[in-house]
């Protein structure tokens, strides 16, 4: 149990460590290092584990600059040695359905009665009805992206969220095909920088209402 109280600490401290990083060294990010990354995203939950995301590593300058020029030219994205293009792969929701329902079932979440009931199950899903799911595949994709800067602040990485983009004109770029959305990107490397942290509201501030 103690044991299982520090792990639990570990994750505050990364919590309370983590910082929007916008100066990064040169040193390359060991590709471990990414493997860990991608690890703590795999290890995301999702909707029905759909688990849609996908992840382009950019560590070519020239392509990185490119980004940064469809992103308002924010000089760190080219900075960084890596930079994650974090997407949300819309076909995840085209199949497999029934077997992550029959998980649920089987975890007793819903009886066998669900297959009866759960919304559009075997409804073949073309690239226009897909889009109807771009919200929830991008809010799993951000679920993903939270495990890789936790993750990130263990191994002495640094991180930023970033969505200030014109992700077309990227998914262009990088000649993405249109059922991958992209989410956010994210660069990665050893902080230059220690930035203090920023305000935060009171929890107060953010419990709208307690019903007991």
């Amino acid at each position: 149990m103690h044991e299982r109280w520090l792990e639990v600490l570990d994750i505050k401290m990364a919590m309370m460590e983590r910082r929007s990083i916008r100066k990064y060294k040169s040193d390359p990010v060991p590709d471990d290092m990414v493997q860990e990354l991608m690890e703590a995203a795999r290890l995301a939950p999702s909707g029905t584990n759909h688990q849609p995301w996908r992840f382009i590593i950019v560590k070519n300058q020239g392509v990185k600059e490119q980004i940064q020029a469809a992103a308002f030219n924010q000089k760190f994205l080219s900075q960084a040695p890596i930079l994650l293009v974090c997407c949300a792969d819309l076909t995840t929701y085209a199949k497999d359905t029934r077997k992550r329902l029959q998980e649920l079932i089987d975890a007793g979440v819903f009886g066998p009665e669900a297959f009866d009931s759960y919304p559009g199950i075997d409804v073949v899903k073309d690239a226009n009805t897909l889009k109807a799911f771009v919200p929830h595949a991008m809010l799993n994709v951000g679920l993903a992206m939270e495990h890789i800067a936790l993750r990130a602040v263990s191994l002495g990485l640094g991180t930023c969220w970033v969505q200030l983009m014109k992700a077309k004109q990227i998914a262009q770029i990088l000649e993405l095909p249109e059922h991958l959305v992209i989410t956010g990107l994210m660069p990665v490397g050893f902080p230059d920088q220690n930035p203090a942290p920023r305000p935060r509201v009171s929890v107060q501030d953010i419990v709208y209402k307690v019903i007991e």
